[in-house]
């Protein structure tokens, strides 16, 4: 009898295990992609150029061929679409009338269709409703959405709902944080989302783990996790119509570069194997993401919002905490490996040192917090300014017209005597000076790229206290959440 029982036993394990197996070989991953503005003028090429960027690191991976759709600006209308500027396509003689006497402010600005092939149709809220009416309800148990967003982002429209933030759609649509989290909740049981989000006020997309993106609704039973350009209520750097893709510094050109191990330019790059097992993971290519990008983002994953939310620090209640101003060896002790990167890189970056860097770093960024009432405007140290002001009088001595380069004088200098003018600006004894700190100065970082480092310094250090103390609280199941968006988190393209 016990030998029947051993054999039926044996037999049931080896079906259950050749079930999983089989589940495990159905399994695939599934892509998303949602690109452009919401209009021609609100279209720019390094939307374009992202998604391009994106499909080439797919197929040179081999994932090409999975499901892979993508929904771009107006799909494939003819219309001229897409907002371009290409300086290099402007005489060199308009150019330096441009930057001495006028305006350098769209020049070289046209329009044209977009050269994304393949795209399943437009942004509108009822093509992406469709597509999981149509495709997402036939994935299976175990696979996952890659869902990937490079379009515009507008904060919430509800006051008193400040997270529930949105991507901005062809034709002025959107869709907010609690509508795309109803189209998830769509997809069978069993299926897990990872979200790249590199639109303005993305942040609040990383609440997708709740039920319609709201903690006071319960957590999602579905396996959500993601990357975000910045958090809920800033604006998000890059959006560009420039062509040169040397410029572009958002956050998808990052972290796409540090899967692919090559920029966009093709250039090879180190791969941030932080954990050195071989494999770049997501996560490792958000924290390359925040040491390696100068911008104004803020960027954070589903993770640090999910601690924000249900971890804490140590107060009278929880005394066996970890403390918020927990020295900095404790912390390292506490770190990923990942986010060992980028403490010891923003340290570095910022010339921090000691024990103490947690409580420097919040020091540092309330000296560089903009004082007073309103808004602040980013602010650069511009040396160039004044030579540049000095060689255009020197030039309108020469030739007075040039009070308005609008003037006769002014269009001759840019068509028939444009090697006159030309050789009047770049021999002028203070040209060479004026071009080097010009060069400087576009390289420099203003006072709120400043600021940033040590916010991004100051989240990361949070995020692994809170990681800590979410242990030490104690409770199985949001531990097991916890756990369900790291497995996500630590994933990378091929699983």
């Amino acid at each position: 009898m016990r030998c029947l029982r051993r054999a039926a036993l044996a037999g049931l394990i080896l079906a259950v295990s050749s079930s999983a197996t089989s589940a495990s070989a159905r399994a695939a991953d599934v892509f998303l992609t949602l690109g452009g503005g919401y209009s021609p003028s609100g279209n720019q090429a390094s939307l374009e150029r992202n998604v391009l960027f994106f499909q080439r690191l797919l197929k040179d991976r081999g994932l090409d061929e999975n499901e892979n759709d993508i929904y771009f600006s107006d799909g494939d209308h003819p219309d001229d679409d897409l907002q371009v500027i290409d300086r290099t396509s402007i005489p060199k003689a308009n150019q330096l009338m441009a930057e001495f006497f006028g305006s350098q402010r769209d020049l070289g600005l046209s329009y044209r269709n977009h050269s994304i092939d393949n795209v399943r149709g437009s942004t509108s809220p009822k093509n992406i409703q469709k597509w999981f009416d149509d495709v997402g309800s036939t994935m299976q148990k175990g696979d996952r959405l890659v869902l990937y967003v490079t379009a515009h982002g507008s904060e919430s429209q509800t006051r008193n709902q400040p997270y529930n933030t949105s991507i901005s759609l062809w034709n002025h649509t959107k869709i907010t944080v609690s509508e795309l989290s109803k189209m998830l909740d769509q997809l069978p049981e069993g299926v897990s989302v990872v979200t790249i989000m590199v639109q303005c006020h993305a942040g609040g997309f990383a609440r997708l783990v709740y039920n319609e993106g709201d903690p006071d609704k319960g957590r999602s039973s579905q396996k959500r996790s993601g990357f975000f350009a910045t958090v809920h209520d800033r604006p998000a750097a890059g959006c560009t119509p420039d062509i040169d893709e040397a410029s572009y510094v958002e956050y998808s050109t990052y972290f796409w570069e540090a899967i692919a191990g090559r920029t966009r330019l093709n250039q090879p790059v180190d791969p941030p194997d932080y954990d050195n097992d071989g494999v770049v993971s997501f996560e490792e290519a958000h924290a390359y993401t925040i040491l390696k990008s100068d911008t104004i983002d803020l960027p954070i994953k589903t993770s640090g919002e999910f601690l924000g939310e249900e971890s804490g620090f140590q107060d009278d209640q929880h005394p066996d905490l970890l403390p918020r101003d927990l020295e900095y060896s404790e912390l390292l002790k506490y770190a990923t490996p990942a986010d060992r990167a980028v403490l010891e890189g923003l340290s570095a970056q910022l010339e921090l040192e000691g024990e103490h860097r947690l409580e420097a770093a919040e020091r540092k960024k309330d000296e560089r917090r903009p004082r007073g009432r309103g808004r602040s405007r980013p602010t650069t140290t511009d040396n160039s300014a004044s030579l540049r002001r000095k060689i255009a009088n020197d030039l309108r001595g020469k030739w007075p017209a040039l009070a308005n380069p609008l003037n006769p004088i002014g269009i001759e200098l840019m068509t028939d005597r444009s090697d006159d003018f030309i050789h009047a600006i770049e021999s002028h004894p203070d040209y060479a000076k004026y071009r080097e700190l010009a060069d400087a100065n576009q390289n420099s970082l203003n006072d709120r790229e400043k600021l940033v480092k040590y916010e991004r310094f100051i989240r990361t250090a949070e995020d692994v206290i809170l990681r800590e103390n979410l242990t030490r609280l104690g409770d199985a199941n949001t531990i097991a959440a916890f756990e369900a968006i790291i497995q996500g988190e630590t994933g990378s393209l091929e699983r």
